[in-house]
């Protein structure tokens, strides 16, 4: 680079939390940087084939934590957000199904798992 950058917020990692992220504060008012060093929407996003969950993942340890407090909103959030009347318009996103499903390993530990999520869930 041949000339500083200033800016209030910079974002390190352009997956779907970094570009949300991005596009909250922008609309906040604050100038922001993102940088990633691949495709956005690439790394983590892709790694979890594109599944946005809702956060019930962080509640499966039988501990609700600040945070899985805090993320038990998302799928409203998300339904907004795809109806295009949330804090993002992904209104023209292509969504691959209404559902998902859990599996386990097979192992006790594992089915024990599943079961208390698909009551969570």
């Amino acid at each position: 680079m041949s000339h500083p950058l200033s800016t209030d917020v910079l974002i390190v990692g352009g997956g779907v939390a970094g570009l949300w992220l991005n596009a909250r504060l922008r609309r906040e008012g604050f100038s922001t940087l993102l940088i990633e060093c691949d495709t956005l929407g690439g790394g983590q996003s892709v790694k979890s084939q594109g599944i946005i969950h809702g956060g019930a993942k962080y509640a499966l340890h039988g501990a609700l934590t600040g945070a899985s407090e805090a993320i038990a909103d998302m799928p409203r959030r998300w339904r907004e957000a795809l109806d295009g009347q949330g804090e993002l318009d992904l209104a023209g996103v292509r969504l691959l199904s209404e559902a998902h499903y859990l599996w386990s390993p097979g192992t006790l530990a594992g089915n024990l798992t599943s079961f208390f999520a698909s009551k969570a869930v």
